[in-house]
């Protein structure tokens, strides 16, 4: 497989995960909101777990991802490829840090959101991390 074969392979391949992190939290394994289950004040008001702002985010970061896949199909030169490699690092960081450092996920170990949604991201973003650094490391 020629080099620029295999970068369009990749900048495919990011597109793709970018594609399934969008989808994790709302269709693959959707978080409480999704399954009904909202905080509910004295009010009345129904507002959103905190794994539905962690979802919000993560569609964010997703399409992001899914612009630098686009971006490395669109333009393979090495500048590019180190560009979007440093981007996906950054990138898949975020899609990890999100739901378990810096907005989170629900704190009952049952919910829907901690069993499925949280392991999924998890792996979503070490792949496209792994990605990002393969990216950054490949010099021709």
């Amino acid at each position: 497989m020629t080099s620029d074969k295999m970068v369009n392979g990749i900048g495919a391949l990011l597109v793709l995960l970018g594609i399934v992190i969008i989808l994790t939290p709302w269709i693959i394994f959707p978080v409480c909101e999704m399954e009904g289950s909202f905080v509910v004040t004295t009010s009345g008001a129904k507002l959103p777990m905190t794994c539905g702002w962690t979802a919000r985010a993560e569609t964010g970061v997703g399409a992001l991802i899914v612009v630098a896949g686009g971006l490395l199909i669109a333009r393979s030169t090495p500048e590019t490829r180190q560009a979007v490699g440093v981007f996906s690092i950054a990138m898949g960081a975020l899609v990890i840090l999100f739901p378990t450092f810096l907005i989170g996920m629900c704190k009952v170990a049952t919910h829907p959101c901690r069993l499925t949604t949280l392991p999924m991201l998890e792996v979503l973003g070490v792949l496209v991390v792994i990605i990002g650094g393969y990216l950054l490391w490949k010099r021709d």
